[in-house]
């Protein structure tokens, strides 16, 4: 016999050599996995990448939704934000509706000028006209006017005009000598910044479309150019062009216009220069070392930043500044002291108007006050970096993809939350302490690509049993019950809980009548196609289908998920069912079947809901005597030829939210407490015809009587509603009840109970 012997050394090698090869399993099961994570955050990236930095979805479907939507998130942060700081020597003229009613329009040369005069004479340090004035009439009258006006002009210091510069879509083209306006060069070239040789792409004007008279430019000291640039997205103001070209000279923007001269800055020494994230103004000003430094985008816009707040400057009427002068209101003209004084339309029947992110609509003097006071206030906004947000794209992608893939599927969703919302909170504070604008969609699609691609990876690869386990059991109950029990197993055993639900029966009025007349086969298609169209109203109302019991339809809302509304999605579906059965109607009409009506009740109360039955087979359902009543209900339709019946307990909660009219105090069968009963008609927001709110009124009020022990009133009321609708079996009802108690009044006691005999 040969004996063996065991090699202890060899023993524990092996073992320690199938845990580390254990170990390494599981190590390299979690890098592939990692891995697998590193790769979706990489493919999510590109994706948000070409979406929102390229043209691709604008090319393919003729808009880009994700655009428009990074820039309505934009909106939202200057919203959120509130109001900045800012200056408060800010005041605006308006020619609102106010002026233009006591003074006409266009205001009268000499109105005008004397509103210069005044303001001038008041301490204002610089006056912007933000209005093109109209040609003069050639008669003695405006003539007169116009004189006048340029002597109040004359008298005027500091006063700057709007130019409205022609830029064709193209961003224009350099001009030649002779296609120059030599008229508008002279006027406005004294006025002008030089444009250096270097190819920097601001607009340039073809011609200038809109400009004052040599004659008031020769008395001004500086214009501004008043172009807006509309995002072609969504029409918003949320940038201009700073400097418009024309004929080799650059025009600042109109608030920036009003800050050069207010700030001394030496127009002839502002130059323009190149930076990695777009380009810079630098304004030296006056005889001091310092300069403004203003940031463009690389296509030279100014990004407005909206000082936000409801009325962030002082504003005054035109008329009102006229008539504080007239009768020496030196109080109110004192408000023009050391100001900055912007004159602008905000009537909207002259239509100078925009939208901006704070606004629909407002008034383009509003922008131009706003460019003012943020160069005077050095509050910029500047977009973050291209390389910055790709870093914070990857960085949040990377740790959702990876956690995602590593960690159990209740903690990768919040974690990915908490990412997201503290990617949020830093590009909050970034824009509100910086002006940095980091983009707030991009990460949030990012993030949602990658947590659906590595959801949807795990699904296929991990899920395949709960996948086995939904596709066996979707059959036979509701989806969401079908999830319930994938996430708790234990819901598969019977019991059930109380909650509190609106239970729904319907049933088809004659079935069995018309069965028996169209035989099996017809009868079996034609309630298939009923039960098909109830059941998917039912769903798409977030209802549960309980059971069918023949024709007849049970279901309920608010389980097994919570559902707060639950009464009013029961009362929205009974609405829906009765209209989709007259689609119905239509379709059976055309093939020679019988047309067929259908019976709703409803009731809301407690009731237990759970799986109940045997061991071996079970239903989700619901027991109990709220269910109970409902289906009561459903059969006192017949009593009182209606469609719909709901009890007190339903109309509780979703009144205001439907159209319904009080019927009867009844007890229905199997029971002994009285319970009010309602005819549910429509939803409260659907328009009603003049005739269904006349015959309501004079319904409610027959019944109002008849409460009252007033029969005589109330048969009058009940019949003048059945001029209306002379087929209403209820207000009959109440005719002979109230005519019977004529003859023999109730007891004292009497609470105008009805006792139902039949189900």
């Amino acid at each position: 016999m040969i004996q063996q012997f065991s090699n202890p050394m060899h023993s524990a090698f092996g073992a320690k050599n199938f845990s580390f090869t254990n170990t390494r399993t599981v190590m390299n099961k979690q890098l592939r996995k990692a891995l697998i994570g590193t790769a979706f955050a990489a493919g999510s990236v590109l994706l948000t990448l070409l979406l929102f930095q390229t043209n691709v979805v604008e090319n393919i479907f003729g808009s880009n939704i994700f655009q428009a939507l990074d820039k309505k998130a934009y909106d939202a942060l200057i919203r959120a934000r509130g109001e900045r700081s800012h200056t408060s020597n800010v005041v605006i003229v308006k020619i609102d509706e106010y002026t233009i009613k006591q003074l006409d329009y266009p205001i009268a040369w000499d109105q005008f000028g004397s509103l210069l005069f005044v303001v001038s004479a008041s301490g204002a340090k610089a006056i912007g006209v933000d209005l093109f004035f109209p040609s003069v009439k050639q008669d003695s009258l405006s003539e007169a006017q116009y004189d006048a006006f340029l002597k109040f002009a004359a008298a005027s210091n500091n006063v700057f005009h709007a130019i409205g510069p022609f830029v064709p879509e193209n961003g224009g083209a350099t001009l030649k000598p002779s296609e120059i306006d030599r008229g508008a060069y002279a006027s406005l070239h004294p006025f002008a910044i030089p444009a250096p040789h270097s190819g920097i792409p601001f607009p340039r004007a073809t011609y200038i479309d809109e400009r004052p008279v040599d004659s008031l430019v020769l008395l001004a000291s500086g214009v501004g150019h008043v172009a807006l640039t509309a995002d072609p997205i969504d029409g918003v103001i949320r940038k201009l062009p700073f400097f418009i070209e024309y004929a080799g000279d650059y025009y600042p923007t109109f608030g920036a216009a009003l800050a050069f001269y207010v700030l001394n800055v030496d127009l002839k020494s502002v130059t323009v220069s190149e930076t990695s994230g777009g380009l810079t103004v630098h304004a030296p000003m006056g005889s001091s070392r310092s300069s403004l430094d203003i940031p463009l985008t690389k296509s030279g816009d100014l990004m407005i930043d909206y000082t936000g707040g409801e009325k962030p400057f002082k504003e005054i009427s035109f008329y009102d500044v006229l008539d504080a002068f007239t009768r020496g209101d030196k109080e109110t003209l004192s408000m023009f002291k050391d100001a900055v004084v912007i004159i602008g339309p905000t009537a909207r029947s002259i239509g100078d108007q925009r939208a901006t992110p704070l606004s629909e609509t407002a008034p383009n003097c509003y922008v131009h006050a706003n460019v003012y006071d943020q160069i005077m206030s050095g509050q910029y906004i500047t977009n973050a970096s291209f390389g910055g947000m790709l870093v914070i794209l990857l960085v949040l992608t990377l740790v959702v993809a990876v956690v995602s893939m590593l960690i159990k599927l209740r903690w990768s969703l919040p974690v990915a939350l908490v990412l997201l919302a503290g990617f949020l909170w830093f590009a909050y504070a970034a824009f509100a302490n910086t002006g940095v604008v980091y983009s707030l969609t991009e990460p949030v699609f990012a993030i949602f690509f990658c947590y659906a691609g590595t959801m949807s990876f795990i699904s296929a690869t991990e899920g395949k049993q709960k996948a086995q386990i939904k596709n066996m059991f979707q059959r036979y109950v509701d989806a969401s019950v079908v999830d319930q029990l994938i996430d708790n197993p234990a819901l598969l055993k019977l019991g059930g809980e109380e909650r509190e639900i609106t239970t729904l029966f319907a049933d088809i009025e004659g079935f069995t009548r018309m069965a028996e007349k169209l035989g099996p086969q017809n009868t079996v298609g034609m309630l298939n196609a009923y039960l098909t169209e109830m059941t998917n109203v039912v769903i798409e109302e977030k209802g549960t289908l309980d059971k069918y019991i023949g024709d007849a339809i049970m279901a309920f809302w608010g389980a097994p998920l919570d559902d707060a509304d639950h009464a009013l999605h029961a009362c929205i579906a009974a609405l829906r069912m009765q209209k989709h059965l007259e689609s119905l109607h239509t379709k059976w009409i055309h093939f020679g079947k019988p047309v067929v009506n259908q019976r709703i009740g409803l009731n809301t109360g407690k009731a237990v809901v759970g799986n109940m039955g045997a061991e071996a087979k079970f239903n989700y359902t619901a027991v109990g005597d709220a269910v109970n009543l409902a289906s009561r209900l459903e059969g006192v339709n017949k009593e009182y030829s209606t469609r719909l019946l709901m009890s007190e307990f339903t109309n509780q909660q979703v009144e205001g939210k439907v159209l319904a009219r009080e019927m009867d105090l009844v007890v229905v069968v199997g029971k002994t407490e009285p319970v009010k009963i309602y005819e549910l008609i429509a939803l409260a927001d659907e328009v009603q015809t003049d005739a269904t709110k006349k015959f309501l009124d004079l319904y409610h009020a027959g019944l109002d009587a008849y409460k009252k022990r007033a029969w005589k009133s109330a048969i009058e009321q009940f019949q003048a509603a059945l001029q209306i609708r002379k087929d209403d079996v209820v207000s009959n009802i109440y005719i002979q009840r109230s005519m019977m108690f004529l003859d023999a009044p109730p007891p004292d006691d009497w609470n105008g109970v009805f006792v139902m005999t039949k189900k």
